[in-house]
């Protein structure tokens, strides 16, 4: 294991690299203050970090001026190099991709899943508010479209001035090189080196100005200013300690105790979920979260084999009463049921036909977003839920949704191949 003198490490921001005795690199971070992330990795009590730093034989940094940069960096790299411990350690969270539609306008987007759009892709970026951070102050300089959907008429944006309104269905007549000049500036400072963006704006200004031409002057002197803003902005790294990490999950543990009045924080949660094609290829899953962390070795995967018709909630059913076949994977205090009041009612049914009294049930109704949690009352809005327990309840929904549509896509995918 490599030894780090913390001290030869400066107190700056920046991107850096954990490499093997071989000199493959093992994991790329970022952060706002280098020697403070690294004395963290060093520190940890995470198994997964653990292993990593067991593995580094050697350590590089690169200090930048700005977190911007730093993000930018850090995409650029792991791009490059794609580093086994990159995937490992962000659990079941994916990367953010930054996409541009292949069409006369195109369309600015950002997404999880690149392989579900055609159109040409920048990242992969890990901070994702980051990410939005950025667009946002480019977008007040350098106008762009996010419509994914076609619509008549001048769309919100437009009349903002945050976009020409050409991507609007009466508006298509528009400066098709103008437009395209913009795409590849919001392309380049997403891939990176802002300030040899800039220097090359400073140049173009002068020249502008050498040439008296103020328009354009006056274009690019507003490009250099939200290159600047960019520059300047803080906050755009989330740096938060382990043990930050720990309290912040046990006060959402708490929140939901007391949500529920559960006789203790929910340490044990199963999530539940169905997929299945017009009633063919059905499969249920249950993810487990222990102290809100997602548990990859319990995750237990099901095959529906009473319901032959789709009929999710009877599936959510056997799925819970196969599950609670198995005492040996012991017991959760609550289970997550994506689904709303029918699918909340059969999993009540499993649970009481199993006599598990104490472990409690709710169900996220989507895309009302609504919350299930007692038999008698109705359901609550998340949106009137803390922030951080609402958000906290999605994300678990979410993973164990992207779990089950994973599995499922396998299972159609090896049928097919079969054939």
């Amino acid at each position: 294991m490599i030894q780090i003198d913390l001290k030869q490490i400066p107190t700056k921001t920046g991107v850096y690299l954990f490499k093997d005795k071989k000199g493959n690199i093992l994991y790329i971070g970022k952060a706002v203050n280098l020697r403070e992330r690294i004395k963290n990795h060093l520190k940890s009590n995470n198994p997964k970090i653990i292993e990593l730093i067991k593995s580094v034989n050697n350590l590089e940094y690169i200090v930048l001026d700005s977190e911007a940069e730093a993000l930018l960096k850090e995409a650029e790299l792991i791009k490059k190099f794609d580093p086994p411990f990159n995937q490992l350690l962000r659990d079941d969270t994916q990367y953010f991709y930054v996409g541009f539609t292949k069409e006369k306008f195109p369309k600015v987007f950002i997404t999880h899943q690149p392989q579900k759009y055609n159109a040409e892709f920048i990242g992969p970026f890990t901070e994702g508010s980051a990410l939005r951070k950025i667009l946002k102050i480019l977008r007040r300089e350098i106008p762009f479209c996010t419509c994914l959907k076609n619509h008549r008429g001048v769309c919100l944006n437009a009349s903002l001035g945050l976009c020409y309104g050409w991507c609007c269905g009466e508006n298509e007549l528009g400066d098709e090189k103008l437009y395209s000049e913009n795409i590849k500036k919001i392309k380049r400072v997403l891939k990176g080196n802002l300030r040899k963006i800039k220097k090359e704006l400073i140049d173009e200004l002068e020249k502008a100005l050498n040439a008296d031409n103020l328009e354009k002057a006056i274009k690019i002197k507003k490009e250099i200013q939200a290159i600047n803003k960019i520059l300047e902005h803080t906050n755009l790294i989330k740096e938060i300690s382990e043990e930050q990490e720990r309290l912040n999950r046990i006060k959402i543990l708490k929140d939901l105790q007391v949500l529920l009045k559960m006789d203790k924080m929910p340490n044990i949660i199963e999530a539940y979920d169905i997929s299945h094609f017009v009633g063919n290829y059905k499969v249920g899953i249950m993810v487990v979260f222990k102290d809100g962390i997602y548990s990859k070795k319990d995750l237990r995967k099901f095959r529906i084999k009473t319901v032959m018709k789709p009929d999710d909630p009877k599936m959510i059913y056997e799925v819970l009463k196969r599950r609670f076949n198995h005492p040996e994977w012991g017991i959760p205090d609550l289970i997550l049921i994506d689904g709303g009041k029918i699918q909340f009612s059969f999993a009540n049914k499993a649970i009481k036909e199993a006599k598990l009294y104490n472990v409690k049930i709710i169900s996220v109704a989507k895309p009302r977003g609504l919350l299930y949690y007692d038999e008698n009352k109705k359901p609550i809005p998340l949106s009137k839920l803390p922030q951080n327990l609402a958000n906290f309840i999605k994300l678990l929904d979410k993973i164990t949704h992207r779990k089950v549509i994973n599995y499922h896509r396998k299972l159609r995918e090896n049928k097919w191949l079969n054939l």
